[in-house]
């Protein structure tokens, strides 16, 4: 079976299936009966102090592998991943965020790493959050910087 089809790859948002697809993701019209919407994620991760580049160089190949990130901020000892899910609600996107960043392969690049936080929001409290100063901004997608920028 080819991952040429959306349908190859049912259980995967739009977003990830874009991705496995290696095509930028455009909206697609998925059609109501879908009963699907669009959830930002938060996931927080945080372990063990590391070497900041030693955590960069990490963060920048775990980009690669989940190449539907939006942004990543981090640290020594802790990254905060955000990314756009497309799931039937919330408790669907927090159940696929966690069989995501909670296994081992994912922090194999980071030792001892594991998942410390997790926010799921719908698109209308993200676009409110997001007019809030306290928020952090995302200049451009895929960005990875550290949390003092």
């Amino acid at each position: 079976m080819s991952i040429g089809s959306r349908h190859d790859v049912p259980s995967t948002s739009c977003v990830r299936r874009a991705a496995l697809e290696q095509q930028p993701y455009i909206a697609r019209d998925l059609g109501a009966a879908e009963g699907r919407d669009l959830w930002f994620v938060t996931v927080s991760i945080g372990g063990g102090a590391l070497a900041q580049d030693v955590v960069r160089d990490a963060l920048e190949r775990l980009s690669v592998e989940r190449a539907f990130v939006v942004s990543i901020r981090f640290d020594r000892n802790r990254a905060q991943v955000r990314y756009w899910d497309e799931c039937g609600d919330a408790a669907e996107a927090t159940t696929q965020a966690l069989s995501l960043w909670g296994n081992d392969e994912v922090f194999a690049e980071l030792p001892g790493w594991r998942v410390s936080g997790l926010e799921v929001v719908d698109l209308a409290t993200a676009q409110q959050q997001w007019h809030q100063d306290d928020q952090p901004r995302v200049f451009a997608l895929g960005e990875i910087v550290p949390f003092d920028d």
